[in-house]
């Protein structure tokens, strides 16, 4: 099952539409772009959710590097806890 929200969050950010229920007869369409077909938002499904995971990737991957440089300055994860609480992969 795809999730309308979902994938509509992000292969039309910036569109405006509401959605009641979680199937696509629920969705009404309030941008002024075409809406997309319940076929197309099904197919965009995948690539939001490979989307997703690489920038979930990208942000480990730059809050590791911040803490390694953070710790070649002599700092340490209990210090940067406290400076930074929400730095958490």
């Amino acid at each position: 099952m795809t999730d309308i929200a979902f994938t509509l969050t992000h292969s039309h950010p910036g569109s405006e539409w509401t959605l009641d229920g979680d199937n696509y007869t629920g969705l009404t369409w309030l941008s002024d772009t075409p809406k997309p077909t319940e076929q197309e938002i099904t197919d965009a499904y995948p690539l939001a959710v490979v989307a997703k995971e690489s920038a979930a990737a990208d942000r480990v991957a730059t809050i590791t590097a911040a803490r390694d440089h953070a710790a070649s300055l002599g700092f340490t994860d209990a210090m940067l806890a406290v400076m930074y609480p929400n730095l958490t992969p």
